[in-house]
């Protein structure tokens, strides 16, 4: 099933999301980080009640990167088979800091392209789709 079954928006957002995913650059590189209990992913995760979208993306990116981002941009969404909503942002990454080992990230690395879906958490094609269809930079042929 084409990206796992998601439902993808861009352009909109969603009236409610229960977390957000940040498609991180470092120069024109994706810069995404390895989960100790999956593979490689851009960093994201649930938001934290009161908080939004931008503040759980810059959360998220300092804990699970350690990246300073610059201005968070709201892309669009996506909806997963099970009823998951995810909004997902872009940002630059303005600095890195080392890992504290306090969360579930292991690596941090900047790509020219993204690792092949072998290598990735999630094998549904969701991430080039997003970054080909935001004309973003990294994306595999498909």
């Amino acid at each position: 099933m084409p990206l796992g079954g998601a439902i993808v928006r861009l352009g909109e957002l969603p009236l409610d999301h229960d977390s957000v995913v940040c498609l991180t650059f470092l120069e024109e590189r994706p810069l995404m980080v390895r989960h100790r209990d999956r593979a490689w992913e851009f960093p994201g995760g649930h938001r934290e009640p009161g908080e939004d979208i931008q503040g759980t993306a810059r959360r998220e990116c300092r804990e699970e990167a350690g990246a300073t981002l610059g201005e968070v941009r709201a892309v669009g969404y996506y909806v997963l088979a099970t009823g998951h909503t995810t909004v997902v942002t872009q940002a630059r990454v303005h600095d890195l800091r080392p890992l504290t080992g306090r969360f579930e990230t292991v690596e941090v690395r900047a790509f020219d392209r993204l690792p092949p879906e072998s290598e990735l958490s999630w094998a549904d094609g969701l991430y080039a789709h997003l970054l080909r269809e935001l004309a973003l930079p990294g994306a595999r042929e498909s």
